[in-house]
């Protein structure tokens, strides 16, 4: 028998995942909020991709529905909204559940071991290119998608591998990390100096780039966020980092990030998580970081504008 899997969220993330691992015959559960439930009973789950399209009846369910612990809890929820999905899951959280976070950045990982207990948070990360459209559809684009996931101090190889197993599912890549911090931090590098690039300059990663000292600018905010990288004990490869610097300087591509997208819908952002705690992490190591103090600076700005105490 297969472990019980609850996903927190059906969204852009949780939605696909979770989907391709219910088609695949797992034992899945979706916790979502009322609306969302709702919604849910009464469409479906729809998956729309290059990789097949699919419908499915998911089980899906409130927070004051959950009947027990479960042993695998997949988190894909926006980060500011952490505390609140902690509450909602608490009950799922038995003395032999693994937690794995989908989020961005890194204090959540601390956030959820204080909460929960160390060994039972796993540090993971996706590679994915998804939205939840006007009808709740989830519709994937590009290619095939990643599901990366470790232990974070070293522990059972063995266990790890097993989980692995219990979910892989055809549609999307499971891989089983013995440096999944280090994954984190490459990620987090580039979506943090991907939203300075977006964010300040109101555009796509092309747009910037084809402008005079674009190219400049997209290179020296790489280059903050991996000396806070190194500096932290996890430098990346150079393979990796000069990766992100051909992304983020191409002129060819419409790439946005998820932060400049929600700012450009007057929607919340993940400023504090990716941007915030990134500076706060250069300035531990006394790494000046111009770009990015100017970006957590106009972030917050929005963020007042946005929502007025």
């Amino acid at each position: 028998m297969g472990p019980r899997i609850l996903i927190v969220g059906a969204g852009a993330v949780g939605g696909y995942f979770g989907g391709r691992m219910a088609l695949a015959g797992h034992d899945v559960t979706f916790l979502v909020r009322p609306g969302r439930l709702a919604q849910l009973r009464a469409d479906g789950l729809r998956l729309v991709s290059p990789l097949g399209d699919a419908a499915l009846a998911p089980r899906a369910i409130t927070a004051d529905e959950i009947d027990g612990p479960h042993d695998v809890i997949l988190l894909s929820v926006k980060a500011y909204s952490l505390a609140a999905a902690m509450d909602d899951f608490a009950a799922a959280v038995g003395p032999d559940t693994r937690i794995i976070p989908l989020l961005n950045g890194m204090r959540h990982l601390d956030v959820l071991a204080e909460r929960f207990g160390d060994p039972k948070i796993l540090g993971g990360t996706c590679l994915i290119v998804s939205k939840l459209d006007a009808a709740g559809q989830v519709v994937h684009m590009g290619a095939l998608p990643k599901l990366t996931f470790g232990e974070r101090r070293g522990g059972d190889a063995s266990a790890i591998r097993d989980l692995k197993e219990a979910l892989s599912s055809p549609g999307f890549e499971t891989v089983s990390s013995g440096r999944i911090i280090q994954d984190m931090w490459n990620k987090w590098v580039l979506l943090a100096s991907l939203g300075a690039v977006c964010c300040l300059m109101r555009a796509t990663v092309a747009e910037v780039a084809a402008a005079p000292g674009g190219d400049e600018f997209a290179r020296a905010a790489i280059a903050e966020c991996a000396s806070i990288a190194a500096a932290s004990g996890h430098p990346l490869a150079e393979g990796t980092l000069e990766g992100i610097v051909r992304l983020l300087t191409s002129r060819e591509t419409p790439l946005t990030s998820s932060m400049f997208r929600d700012l450009s819908q007057g929607a919340p952002v993940e400023a504090a998580q990716i941007i915030g705690d990134m500076v706060q992490r250069g300035r531990a190591h006394q790494i000046a970081t111009p770009i990015l103090d100017l970006t957590n600076l106009n972030l917050n700005v929005y963020e007042r504008h946005a929502r007025p105490a």
